[in-house]
């Protein structure tokens, strides 16, 4: 799809009170989307190598870059608006620092976790304010994010491949702890942006768990049907899903339903 045009000449679409609201928490996102993903790729790699996956790098790399142009997005619309970028941001760094310190499937997980909060918080802010500029780029984040989350729950599908269903279930259920601790710091910090956007906390919980309950039945589901076409083809569970994550995340749906 192709990239969406901000000006950094645009005109003051922001009243002084929607500025007061939503200018912190754009900042903070604004750097979350725009890590350059360095150990996240070397992590992917030596798996990749593993496996004798060659697309899997690639994929990932184009996922790293889609969010990359999420932060140029909102960058360039704060630099319209006369709002500096932040350099760095407590929420920012503990979340790139636990990244650090993970291997590769529970930094994928941390992702996932981004990603599922992005999706209502960028409902919210698609109708925190009257710029009609922030409104398409939320729109077009949203979209890119249904397309990410079919991606994630692939990459995720192929590093955790012939995993006992009763450990996954384990798993699962950690990954929802991290995500309501998530949640509520989310909200701590961005909660005058989903309020203005007509959310209260209780809604915003609800979407991301049932974006959560929606993602884990892609994640059952898609698995099996890789399986049978790997299987069949080559034996290689990894590879076969490879080409079809990195299909995923290039179809991008606009999926009105949701967004």
């Amino acid at each position: 799809m192709t990239a969406l045009h901000v000006s950094q000449r645009d005109a003051p679409q922001l009243t002084p009170k929607e500025i007061a609201t939503v200018k912190k928490s754009i900042q903070q996102f604004q750097l979350g989307e725009g890590s350059r993903g360095l150990r996240l790729l070397q992590r992917a790699q030596k798996y990749a190598d593993l496996v004798d996956d060659p697309f899997f790098v690639p994929a990932l790399d184009l996922f790293i870059k889609e969010e990359q142009q999420h932060s140029r997005y909102l960058a360039d619309f704060l630099q319209s608006q006369d709002i500096r970028l932040l350099p760095k941001h407590w929420v920012d760094s503990a979340f790139r620092r636990l990244r650090g310190l993970a291997g590769l499937e529970l930094s994928l997980a941390v992702l996932v976790t981004a990603e599922l909060i992005a999706v209502p918080y960028y409902r919210a802010l698609r109708d925190a304010t009257g710029s009609h500029t922030l409104k398409l780029i939320c729109t077009r984040i949203l979209e890119d994010e249904i397309a990410h989350l079919k991606f994630q729950s692939s990459m995720l599908d192929r590093v955790t491949f012939g995993r006992s269903r009763v450990w996954q279930g384990v798993l699962t259920g950690l990954h929802k702890i991290f995500l309501l601790v998530t949640i509520s710091v989310v909200w701590t910090e961005h909660c005058a942006v989903f309020e203005a956007g007509g959310y209260d906390f209780r809604r915003f919980k609800s979407e991301t768990l049932r974006e959560f309950r929606e993602w884990n039945v892609s994640r059952r589901t898609l698995p099996t049907q890789a399986t049978v076409q790997s299987n069949a083809a080559v034996g290689n569970p990894a590879r076969t899903d490879a080409g079809e994550g990195r299909a995923v995340l290039r179809k991008t749906q606009h999926e009105e339903s949701g967004i």
